[in-house]
C-alpha cells in the first residue's frame, strides 16, 4: 500500500513538474509572439510609408533624428532610399524594390506567427491533458 501511495506521490509531482514547465515555455512563446506582433505592425506601417514616399514630390519633409525628434529637411528624391544591409552598411535602392522587400519580410513574418500560434495551442492541449490527469490523481 505504501508502494502505490509512493508511485502516486511520484507520478503527481512528475505531472506537476511538467505542467510548471509548459506554462513557463506558454509564458516565453506569448511574448515571442507580441513581439513578433509587434514587429510586423511596424513593417506594415513602413510599407504604408514607403507607398506613401514614392508617390510624394520632392519638396518640405520631416525626417527622425531619433526618440522623438525631428528635424526639417528638404526631400529631393522620392524615388529612392538608403537601406541598412547591416554593420551600418546603406544600399541605395527603389522604393518599389523596397517595398517588396518589405513585403517578403511581412509574410515571413506572418509564417512564423502562424507557427508558433500552432506551438501553442499544442501546449495549451498538453497541458490541459495534464490538468484533467492531475484531478484525476488527486481524486484516486
Amino acid at each position: 500500500m505504501a508502494g502505490k501511495t509512493e508511485n502516486r506521490q511520484a507520478e503527481l509531482q512528475q505531472k506537476y513538474v511538467a505542467l510548471q514547465m509548459i506554462e513557463a515555455q506558454m509564458k516565453e512563446l506569448q511574448e515571442e509572439l507580441e513581439k513578433l506582433e509587434h514587429r510586423n505592425q511596424e513593417l506594415v506601417k513602413l510599407g504604408q510609408s514607403l507607398g506613401e514616399f514614392s508617390t510624394g514630390k520632392p519638396g518640405k519633409s520631416l525626417s527622425s533624428v531619433g526618440m522623438g525628434i525631428y528635424a526639417e529637411s528638404e526631400l529631393k528624391n522620392t524615388k529612392e532610399v538608403l537601406v541598412n544591409v547591416g554593420s551600418g552598411i546603406l544600399v541605395k535602392k527603389q522604393v518599389s524594390e523596397t517595398k517588396d522587400l518589405i513585403q517578403k519580410q511581412i509574410e515571413a513574418s506572418a509564417e512564423i506567427l502562424e507557427k508558433l500560434t500552432q506551438n501553442m495551442q499544442l501546449l495549451v492541449r498538453r497541458a490541459n491533458e495534464l490538468q484533467g490527469e492531475l484531478q484525476e490523481l488527486v481524486k484516486d
